[in-house]
């Protein structure tokens, strides 16, 4: 791959700046550069975002539809959407049929914001933009909590960028920081927003260094923020931030659900993304006979052949080898004391050996209390260890908790655990649907009632 130039896109149009970050593709090799722009300038279109008045609501649905369609059809860099979902794959090592599943989960979700960004209304509260004549006398309103939404994308997958539009569609302005190992598809997905009649005063483009990351997550009035515990614990006590921490999905099959189903649905969620998605299949835990459960998901998950990520074929996760090497070391370290029913190994995928593949792992623990049934890494990595009903505080902390069994109070139980986002029944962690929130509907974060009342000219009172 040629050296690309990736600018920033502010409020009038490309930006470009001295200061540039190298981005390497998944080789290791040198594949974009990379604008970097500085806090001054970021904090000057923040101010010029604030000053620009949000479209009308049913013109947002308009526009943001028809941007589905130039996502689809446009050439960006170049590259139309099938070039450039080759490009996003040998960048990232993200298989290309991942990264075409991700970039229809874009553009369904372009199409349908229009509706499934006001999910989170509250059934009391007026729509957003509703006018007052003819409400009732008091009520309440459903209005923004702010003007600016800002994001710091995550690099796991592009499919994280299905998200944020919908704050558009609630008349938000929204500061997209793009992750430096995926600036190609949200630069796709403004450049189709644009051309599709968003003004550019509502939406920007900002790759910038962490300084001024965090300077734009200060100045917005909203932010959502993807990373790891860390990122977690620095903003769980700030409720204009919210943010987008390790998943730890786990699956629960108990012993009244058939085996070879529950087998297919640890498959399916271990390999969602080649398992670097948030609600790829972390923990299982299997009530009765765990290590034969463990064995017969190692062999399945064994048949997962490797490939370079452009390959239509690819389904795990690829990288340059010295970084695939210091993973397999760290779950193998980790899994010293477990059960090791299928090791991970560093798969070469080129003539030096500078493209390599991880694959699966499957590790059975003695307990469910163990730490590592909660530890993620970027490949399908699936920890395995014994279930007990009566204990279901190992469960707690999950984004996706998937049970499969025939029992209804233990579905009752799994609701009532605080912070467990979602709850399926004999689905993957995977399984998506556009009226699921993915970790609480972003309208919740984005949009508070207002109590609104009139006077009614029928009573005198006050």
């Amino acid at each position: 791959m040629s050296v690309l130039d990736i600018p920033a896109l502010g409020p009038a149009g490309p930006y470009r700046t001295r200061k540039r970050t190298t981005v390497e593709d998944a080789s290791g090799v040198p594949a974009l550069e990379l604008t970097s722009v500085p806090g001054l300038v970021v904090s000057h279109w923040i101010d010029q975002m604030r000053a620009t008045a949000p479209l009308p609501l049913t013109r947002a649905a308009a526009v943001l539809g028809e941007a589905a369609d130039l996502f689809e059809g446009q050439d960006v860099l170049g590259d139309d959407l099938a070039a450039h979902q080759r490009r996003v794959a040998e960048l990232t090592g993200t298989p290309v049929a991942v990264v075409r599943e991700c970039d229809r989960l874009i553009t369904a979700a372009l199409r349908d914001a229009g509706r499934t960004a006001f999910s989170a209304r509250p059934s009391g509260c007026l729509p957003a933009g509703a006018a007052v004549p003819g409400a009732p006398a008091a009520g309440a309103a459903w209005c923004r909590a702010g003007d600016v939404f800002a994001v710091h994308a995550a690099g796991n997958s592009p499919g994280v960028h299905a998200m944020w539009p919908e704050a558009l569609a609630l008349g938000y302005r929204v500061v997209v920081r793009p992750s430096n190992r995926d600036p190609l598809t949200p630069l796709r997905l403004v450049a189709a927003l644009r051309q599709a009649g968003l003004p550019t005063g509502q939406l920007v483009l900002a790759p910038c260094d962490h300084a001024t990351a965090q300077l734009i997550v200060d100045r917005a009035d909203r932010a959502v923020v993807y990373g790891g515990q860390e990122v977690v614990d620095t903003y769980r006590n700030r409720g204009d931030v919210k943010p987008q921490g390790p998943g730890r999905s786990k699956l629960v099959v108990t012993a009244d659900a058939d085996r070879d189903t529950g087998l297919g649905l640890a498959r399916t969620g271990a390999l969602y993304h080649a398992g670097t998605a948030c609600t790829a299949t972390t923990g299982v835990l299997v009530e009765h006979d765990v290590t034969t459960f463990a064995g017969e998901l190692a062999a399945a998950l064994a048949t997962v052949a490797p490939a370079p990520p452009a390959d239509d074929a690819a389904r795990l996760p690829c990288m340059p080898r010295t970084q695939a090497e210091l993973l397999v070391a760290a779950v193998l370290d980790r899994a010293k004391d477990a059960v090791v029913h299928l090791a991970p190994r560093v798969e070469r995928l080129d003539g030096d050996g500078s493209l390599s593949a991880v694959t699966p792992a499957v590790v059975e623990l003695a307990s469910a209390k163990d730490p590592l049934l909660s530890y993620e890494v970027p490949f399908p990595c699936v920890w395995v260890a014994p279930f007990e009903r009566g204990a279901l505080d190992v469960l707690d902390g999950s984004l996706v908790l998937a049970l499969h069994t025939r029992d209804p109070e233990l579905h009752a139980r799994a609701l009532e655990l605080p912070s467990v986002s979602n709850v399926y029944g004999s689905r993957p962690t995977s399984w998506l649907h556009p009226d699921v929130p993915h970790d609480g509907f972003l309208g919740e974060f984005l949009m508070r009632a207002k109590g609104l009342a009139h006077a009614d000219e029928k009573r005198s009172d006050t």
